[in-house]
Order: C-alpha cells, then structure tokens, then sequence
C-alpha cells in the first residue's frame, strides 16, 4: 500500500444536533490529486481538517498509508495543511518563513535556511528569498506558504481553497504551477474548492459533497459526463436536467414523456418501471438549434438569456419546466444568424447523449457553514 493512500471509515463529525459529515467512505490512492468540491455548508473543509488532525471525527477511521491516524498528533500523521489566508509571518523574510517549522523542530540555522532556500527555488522564488511578503504580489505569497508546507516533507499536502483569494490570471498561473509540483512530488495532494473548473483541470479524482454526504467520487471526466445525480449534473454544470414519466420500456432503454407531451429516448435506464417518474441529462454542448419543433428528443422554449463565452455563446430558455435549459452554440454559428432575447427556439439531440440519473433529486441534512 502507498504511504500516502487515505482510507477514509465511516466517518462522521457532529456539531450538536447537526452533522457536518454523515458517514464518509472514501479512498483518495496515494500520490493522487484529489478535488473536494460542493457548497458552502457541505462539509469539504469539516473532512479536510480531520485529515490534517484540526479536528477529531465524532466516529470513523481515518488511515494514511495503511496506518490508524484517527487520534494521532497534527505533526506525527505525516500531512500539511496550507491554509486559505496563507497565514506568513509579516516581520520575518520569505527564508524565515518557509524554515519556520524547521525551526521549531530544533534544526540547526545553517541547514534550516539551506533547505528553505532550496524550497523557493522549486516555487520560483530564491531570487526573492529575503524581502517580506509585504513586498511580494498574492500569488508570489501562495508560492511561499506552498514552499512552507512542502519543507517538512510530507506524505500529502492538504490545500483549502488555496487559488479564492487570486484574480483569475493568477489562478489559471498557479493551477498550471499546483499540478507541476504534484507531478514532481508524487505525493498525495487533497484540495478543497468550490470552483468547478479548478477541479475538472486539476484532479485525478473528484469529490463532490452536499450536506455532509458524498454524492460522488471518480475521475473528473466520469464525474462530468455521467453524474449519478440531478444534484452532480447541476452543480458540475454544463447538463440540462430533464424530468419525465415512463412511458414504456424495451431492453435496458425506456421512452420517457415530459408534462407537456415531449417524448424521449432513454437508450439505457436500468430498472424503471412504466408510470415511474425519473430524470435524465443532456450535455448542453450536445444539443443543436433545429428549425422546426422536433417530434421526439429535443424541447421548446422562449430565449430569456445570451451570454457572449468567445468561443461560444450561452443560450437561456424558458421552457415551463421550472428551470431554465441551456444550451451553448458555437460563435461563429450565432453571429451568422444571432437569437434575440424573447426569440422561440427550438433544439434537439442524439438519444445517445440522454444519461440516465439513478441518484435522488433531493439532499438530506441540515447546511453547516464551512
């Protein structure tokens, strides 16, 4: 077993009445990029700071690398924790900073600032080892509570929202440095976010939690293309959730028909029954703009909304489902013919792209701020 998996036992965390996390299992494999991802509440951070040892499981095991670190001591469970507000010492240089641990460790001056010089090199920031990081940019500092974070060697690396607080050039900078120093490290690196697009780039595993449950765990392209739950499609983005009885069933597929008269081919629903209300999704980059109202697989809809992306153009309509369908056209496509605002569109798609949800529409729990 590598050193750094986690192996995560039914754990829990209780806050009074309320659960923060409800009976999470989960193996992150060493040497993994790991996302957690879900609201604010939905206790990513809660799961995070158990890992480093910030905060003890009300039930549940934690190991890393086969070992029980459930109650062990922050410093001797082999973690790092960078935290969101990057916490430097504003009177000691960058040096000083990134040897500080070092330095409660009893590691003599001349070793603890060879190794924290050797630590900024690898960040990109020995030229700049003894200003302050007052006189350093955000990201420059990110870089520097990185480097501090990695001096002790640690079997994985903890990051809670480490990118919020930069300005998206910067973000889109230090995704590309984060994923490099994974790379070069091999060791375990679990990052917190609520950014969609962080985790789909970054991760070799995501996490998506709601109200202290995880409502999936897989690789970024599994998550995005076949979420197991109207929750997962809509959060992720970039699906239409649709909702329908079923009509009939022949195989593994079903014909499903919206309230309205809409008639869709499931070509893989497992286990429905006819009258049986179930929902599915459509990737909205799947779905084109046809001339006529299509007969089967396809809705209707005024357009309440555009939004110019550069290579692509949102559309927003208002179909009388409740909730609006989205769907994304390239630009050149619209600018040679623009749809206005209050225009009826119509769209189809392959039954191909239907996926079929299993899990359920609703969460459970009470939200807990993260």
């Amino acid at each position: 077993m590598s050193e750094s998996r986690i192996d995560i036992r039914g754990v829990s965390k209780l806050y009074g009445p309320v659960r923060a996390v409800n009976n999470v299992d989960l193996v992150i494999e060493g040497g993994s990029y790991c996302c957690m991802i879900g609201p604010s509440g939905c206790g990513k951070t809660t799961l995070l700071r158990m890992i480093a040892g910030h905060e003890a499981p009300s039930a549940g095991t934690i190991l890393i690398g086969g070992e029980d670190v459930t109650h062990a001591r922050t410093g001797s469970r082999g973690t790092a924790l960078m935290f969101q507000n990057y916490a430097l010492f504003p009177h000691l240089s960058l040096t000083d900073n990134v040897a500080f641990s070092l330095r409660v460790k009893g590691v003599a001056t001349a070793e603890r600032r060879m190794r924290a010089r050797e630590m900024l090199d690898r960040v990109q920031l020995g030229h700049l080892a003894e200003r302050l990081p007052s006189e350093l940019s955000g990201g420059q500092q990110q870089r520097v509570a990185l480097a501090r974070a990695l001096i002790t060697n640690p079997k994985v690396l903890l990051l809670d929202e480490p990118l919020s607080a930069l300005d998206e050039f910067l973000r889109l900078r230090m995704r590309v440095e984060l994923k490099r120093l994974q790379n070069e490290l091999g060791i375990t690196f679990i990052h917190v976010t609520h950014t969609q697009p962080e985790a789909i780039a970054l991760a070799d595993q995501v996490v998506v939690m709601d109200h202290g449950l995880i409502e999936q765990a897989a690789s970024p392209r599994e998550i995005y293309n076949h979420p197991h739950s109207p929750y997962v499609a809509r959060f992720m983005g970039g699906q239409n959730v649709l909702s329908g009885k079923v009509e009939s069933v022949a195989g593994t597929g079903a014909v499903v028909v919206a309230p309205g008269g809409m008639a869709w081919d499931l070509p893989e629903a497992p286990g429905v029954q006819p009258g049986q209300e179930v929902r599915f999704s459509v990737r909205r980059d799947r779905i084109r703009v046809v001339p006529d109202e299509p007969a089967r697989n396809g809705v209707s809809g005024r357009v309440i909304n555009t939004e110019y992306q550069g290579t692509f153009v949102k559309l927003a309509l208002e179909t009388g489902s409740g909730e609006e369908f989205i769907i994304t056209m390239g630009d050149e496509a619209w600018f040679a013919r623009p749809i206005r605002v209050g225009e009826t569109v119509h769209a189809a798609w392959e039954p191909g792209m239907s996926h079929f949800l299993q899990g359920s529409n609703n969460s459970v729990g009470t939200p807990l701020e993260d």
